[in-house]
């Protein structure tokens, strides 16, 4: 999940750590809201691939 998240921010998103919750705003105008302690073994790529589909929507609506 770290790696996800660095590699985001290191393309240009913000972090933004709550309590439980991190939010990820996107240069192109999107924001992800995804859980600090994932239960699930598949959290990481499912933030990796609603990531690329934010990036998608955010560049065929601009």
């Amino acid at each position: 999940m770290n790696k996800v998240i660095s590699d985001a921010v290191n393309s240009g998103a913000r972090f933004v750590s709550g309590k439980k919750h991190g939010k990820l705003f996107l240069p192109e105008g999107g924001m992800l809201v995804f859980s600090k302690t994932p239960s699930d073994v598949r959290a990481s790529r499912n933030v990796k691939s609603e990531l690329a589909r934010l990036r998608r929507n955010q560049g065929l609506m601009a």
